[in-house]
């Protein structure tokens, strides 16, 4: 069994990322015709893939699929044994690998043991120093800027749309009156019907910011606020403060907050620290500021982030005030003597 589980392993790669030739479908087919427990995981995997790469063609299947399917003997399903889901993780990974050309991401597929349908979940994960744009079922587009995670679950538009949000995400909601859209954060939640709009809710940060594009946007606020919900503008910005729990918004030009998107960073009125939090992201190394009286400096402007980081950062000290050392994967930034 564990050879042919590691071939059936392969095959799957390949299948997926639309490598497989025709004597390895071949294959593949055999087995799974020989084994209802590999055609139970085929079945299960084909919906993750449809889910987590293009859910709006869920419906429709894929046309390989539909040529594979029919070369396989129709058998009862059974359930599979739990064993199989921590081999598809590893595999999951690599085929987001395989696929993903201008962004890298993780799909993951959970079973919380729960009949409810609720517990199946699944996450993207966009990895330090990449941006994933993901599809969701009911055809929202969202952009996962670097280091966020986004989980929905198996539920997801069929009586309510909700996910939850770790990190920063642009939303372009799709429109339905009947199913509004929540974006769940680890102090906010914003619910919508249809609009553009930018979250920005990394848990290590002390402020969770939404930007509004284009519509309106109801923002539900812990009960400490005692505001209860706060309803936006296009070009308002609201900051909440996660420790003092007040919130602050203002017009902006709120496109400018979803410039990561095309690879810039955008900031207006941010502290030296605030900034270097994003070069962390994008650079994935740890930048310590070694003077407390620099570390809330005010700076504005934009920056390409396809640039090397010594690049970056040599714009950022335009009056050139910093020594800046790096060893490693750690940078220290000091004020010259």
């Amino acid at each position: 069994m564990q050879s042919e589980n590691k071939t059936f392993d392969d095959l799957m790669i390949d299948y997926f990322s639309g490598m497989i030739s025709e004597r390895d479908q071949k294959q593949l087919s055999e087995l799974l015709k020989s084994n209802v427990e590999l055609k139970k995981q085929f079945d299960e995997m084909s919906k993750l893939h449809a889910i987590a790469f293009t859910p709006q063609m869920e419906a429709a299947k894929q046309a390989n699929y539909q040529k594979l399917i029919a070369q396989i003997n129709e058998t009862p399903a059974i359930v599979a044994p739990r064993t199989w889901m921590y081999s598809f993780r590893n595999i999951a990974a690599i085929i987001a690998l395989v696929i993903s050309v201008s962004v890298a991401s993780f799909y993951i597929y959970r079973d919380i043991s729960s009949p409810d349908d609720m517990a199946f979940q699944y996450e993207t994960f966009s990895p330090i120093g990449s941006q994933t744009k993901i599809i969701l079922p009911d055809s929202t587009v969202v952009w996962l800027n670097s280091g966020s995670t986004l989980k929905y679950n198996r539920s997801f538009g069929k009586k309510s749309r909700e996910v939850a949000l770790a990190g920063e995400g642009y939303f372009e909601v799709k429109k339905d009156k009947t199913k509004p859209f929540t974006v769940h954060t680890d102090s906010i939640n914003v619910n919508v019907l249809g609009t553009v709009f930018n979250v920005r809710a990394y848990t290590e940060d002390a402020t969770v910011i939404v930007n509004l594009m284009e519509g309106s946007v109801n923002v539900s606020l812990p009960k400490a606020t005692n505001e209860g919900s706060l309803i936006m503008k296009p070009n308002e910005r609201l900051v909440f403060n996660k420790q003092t729990k007040k919130i602050k918004t203002s017009e902006t030009d709120a496109s400018r907050s979803a410039l990561w998107t095309t690879g810039k960073l955008c900031f207006v009125d941010a502290t030296l620290e605030q900034i270097t939090k994003d070069l962390e992201r994008k650079y994935n190394v740890e930048i310590q500021i070694a003077n407390d009286k620099i570390k809330n400096e005010i700076f504005s402007g934009s920056l390409n982030l396809n640039l090397s980081l010594k690049e970056v950062l040599s714009y950022i000290d335009v009056d050139k005030k910093f020594s800046i050392n790096q060893s490693g994967d750690t940078i220290v930034v000091r004020v010259k003597q």
